[in-house]
């Protein structure tokens, strides 16, 4: 067995470091963000201490003047910072890699900063592979909008606005408070303009061709630099990628399914080592375990559905009745956790499910198996379960709304699709009653809330891979709930990718400790190159 109440930072810093497509929460207003530092102007690179999440020892990092608006160039300025890690054999470097960890929101700093470790405590979450750290410069731009680069200012509170009107209106609350602290800011909030600043420090650099790998969003950010650029390009690595046409209110409501597939992934993980982590030895009876400590910590259950039910949940008098008895157990648990929550709630005035850290933890944490084993310890109370100011702490909740909203702006400048008005009365419902976590993202977009008020302008880019004198390599996981596994080809198919499928669970897999996805990638970044096309996913822990 672990050890009793150990604590896991590792866990708590998942979220930050290796979950693109994040949600986006309900915007506050906060502090406004500390201003980025005045960089050199003209392109040219003002060198400065990193920020304290770059932990890698040989780390460089630097920022640019960039022109707010790209078409004009000779208007306002901003500041893009970056983070250099410079080859570890100088003699066996093959030039730069350029990486975004996803988001939109990403804190690039992280992604090679951060070093590369184990994903354990106080480890960095990327575990890179010693002949890409070795081989490449690993650079990572800083989004704008998001602190190290020209942070977007959303701290003012505009006067009118009443709860149910910011349900309803989410992204023109979003904008109103953006725009009094950075005028003229929020459209320029957008894949394009971000592709167009990475070419401004590639030129800064001396760099004549750069690869490129994104992970998540950053498959977006990549093939759209590699569409308007592709004479700069040199390998192009699209780490879990999703169909562009469904930006983005389509992508966020596939995630609802998927991350309720990943959720019963854990809990059937869970399962069956129960051996070590005593939980119950059928996914539903570790559901229910789960459901415990979350009532306990929150006053209310969790609504998110059941996994199905198995023989063995059976009270042993029914068991001989079979699967199909387990099959009505299945179709009643369901909407028994949604009146057992409204009962809860109303005869416990403010128990709200969303105020339980595990449950936060948990929708964090199913995408990346690697921390499904403290995530168990934390339910069967072998680690000590955090509280609400430990989860501040561990994201700084002035950077985290400075992202969360500048996710947003990026989002809703760039949707293309249409909401569904089927889907506002569960955003309503789940909003103002239910509050769960595992509905709400999907919910906000695919009803139009998250956007309303915002109308997208941004410029929409076709990515081709036409250009591209080596072919892309493209990573896909079976079981990815951000990115689900049928979206994918769209993507593969504008990009001409080679596509290598991962079978199992996780969302990202270069730099998770796969070592036949790790050298596979290898392989083709050293020689444009990979005959792979399957891979069994990473290892679970």
């Amino acid at each position: 067995m672990p050890d009793r109440h150990r604590t896991v930072p590792g866990l708590l810093a998942t979220g930050v470091l290796a979950a693109g497509l994040a949600t986006v929460p309900l915007p506050t207003a906060g502090a406004a963000p500390d201003p980025a530092p005045d960089a050199a102007p003209g392109g040219a690179i003002t060198w400065e201490n990193c920020p304290d999440q770059v932990t890698e020892a040989r780390a460089e990092c630097g920022r640019i003047s960039t022109p707010m608006h790209h078409d004009d160039p000779d208007g306002e300025q901003i500041s893009v910072g970056f983070v250099r890690v410079p080859a570890a054999d100088p003699a066996a470097r093959r030039g730069a890699l350029f990486g975004n960890p996803g988001g939109p929101g990403g804190d690039a700093y992280s992604f090679f900063g951060a070093g590369s470790g184990d994903g354990g405590d106080g480890g960095a979450a990327m575990q890179w592979p010693a002949g890409l750290s070795d081989e490449w410069d690993m650079v990572a731009v800083q989004p704008r909008g998001l602190p190290g680069s020209t942070p977007v200012d959303c701290s003012a509170t505009p006067a009118g606005w009443d709860p149910v009107r910011m349900q309803l209106q989410y992204g023109a609350f979003v904008t109103e408070a953006c725009e009094t602290g950075t005028p003229g800011y929020t459209d320029a909030l957008n894949t394009w303009e971000t592709a167009q600043d990475w070419e401004d420090v590639r030129a800064a650099l001396g760099e004549d061709r750069i690869s490129l790998l994104g992970l998540s969003y950053g498959t977006q950010l990549t093939s759209t630099y590699a569409t308007l650029h592709p004479d700069h390009t040199d390998r192009l690595v699209l780490d879990s990628g999703y169909d562009p046409r469904l930006a983005w209110n389509g992508v966020m409501g596939a995630q609802t399914d998927g991350y309720i597939g990943a959720l019963h992934d854990f809990l059937t993980w869970v399962a069956d080592n129960d051996a070590t982590y005593h939980l119950g030895t059928t996914p539903l009876a570790v559901y229910r375990a789960w459901s415990r400590v979350v009532v306990e910590e929150s006053g209310t259950n969790p609504t998110v559905v059941p996994p199905p039910a198995e023989i063995g949940d059976l009270p042993p008098g029914l068991q001989w009745a079979g699967q199909p008895a387990a099959d009505v157990l299945t179709a009643f648990d369901g909407p028994q956790a949604q009146l057992e929550g409204l009962f809860s709630q109303l005869t416990t005035p403010g128990a709200v499910q969303a105020t339980s850290p595990t449950l936060a933890l948990t929708r964090i944490t199913v995408p990346q198996p690697n921390q499904w084993g403290a995530l168990a310890e934390l339910i069967n109370g072998t680690a000590e379960r955090p509280d609400a100011d430990d989860l501040t702490e561990a994201f700084s909740e002035d950077d985290a709304a400075t992202a969360s909203n500048m996710q947003l702006l990026v989002m809703c400048n760039e949707n293309r699709v249409a909401a569904d008005p089927a889907a506002v009365p569960g955003y309503l419902w789940n909003g103002f009653v239910t509050g769960d976590p595992f509905q709400s993202a999907g919910a906000t977009f695919t009803s139009g809330a998250a956007c309303s008020g915002i109308t997208p302008d941004a410029p929409v880019v076709d990515v081709s891979g036409d250009g591209l004198a080596t072919r892309p390599l493209q990573l896909q996981g079976t079981r990815d709930p951000q990115t689900p596994y049928p979206n994918h080809g769209p993507l593969a198919e504008a990009m001409g990718s080679h596509v290598i499928t991962v079978d199992g669970p996780g969302h990202g897999q270069f730099g998770m400790g796969n070592d036949v996805v790790d050298a596979a990638v290898l392989e083709y970044l050293r020689t444009g190159h990979t005959d792979v096309t399957a891979a069994p996913g990473r290892p679970v822990s």
